[in-house]
């Protein structure tokens, strides 16, 4: 290119000041875009706010009911495992004191002589499933316990004892066979004397039989010794 052909600064100057601004070069125009943005930018942002994915949106949660518990009656007063744990002896039986602490205080206590041998008699009322009348007795002969009771337990039975089942109790069926045959009794009877251990079953409850009928195997050293009944059919 020739260098000779190309206008002079003074040229070029002159060129320009005659040369029309375009609109989007004037300052007023950029105003209004930056005005319209701003009005825009407003009106987005509420949309945005509103329906966008920035939208608050109000959740109702629903709250669960809570469902009550079931009261589960708490079982009071001394329970046949109880019963069982009481250790019988003439010479290291369970003292009166000891049976105390275990047991709390008893309802009642007396006092009886049997063959020239003080005993003392010891109740506890409340028993654990008892019937009406329950209760559960100690005797101690020099402060060691020699015999207990414990009566009046809830049974519920398969079926009805009759007498026809207490016909077929015989002397010297295991205590075990027993309790198969006839389920559990509603009274036990323990006592321990001259290293003899006997024991006593009342059977009263889910029996054929009058009002009142009941029955009581008699177990001398784990075997059938003995029995009676009154009121069964």
């Amino acid at each position: 290119m020739d260098n000779n052909n190309l206008p002079t600064r003074t040229q070029l100057h002159r060129s320009q000041k005659k040369t029309k601004k375009h609109f989007y070069k004037r300052w007023w125009f950029w105003g209004i875009i930056f005005i319209l943005l701003l009005a825009a930018g407003g009106f987005g942002g509420m949309k945005m706010t509103s329906t966008g994915p920035f939208s608050q949106k109000t959740t109702k949660v629903a709250k669960k009911k809570a469902t009550p518990k079931k009261k589960v009656a708490k079982k009071t007063g001394l329970t046949l495992k109880q019963y069982n744990g009481i250790y019988l002896s003439q010479t290291d039986g369970l003292s009166q004191e000891i049976l105390g602490k275990l047991f709390g205080e008893p309802n009642s206590t007396s006092t009886s002589t049997v063959q020239n041998i003080s005993t003392n008699v010891v109740t506890w009322n409340k028993i654990a499933d008892g019937q009406l009348g329950s209760n559960l007795t100690v005797n101690f002969t020099n402060d060691h316990a020699i015999s207990k009771a414990i009566t009046g337990l809830k049974v519920t039975r398969n079926k009805k004892l009759s007498l026809a089942d207490y016909e077929k109790i015989q002397n010297g069926d295991s205590e075990t066979q027993l309790l198969q045959n006839l389920g559990k009794p509603n009274g036990y009877a323990e006592s321990s004397v001259n290293n003899t251990t006997q024991k006593e079953y009342t059977y009263s409850s889910g029996l054929k039989g009058e009002t009142g009928a009941n029955f009581i195997v008699t177990i001398t050293n784990d075997t059938v010794s003995g029995k009676s009944q009154t009121g069964l059919k």
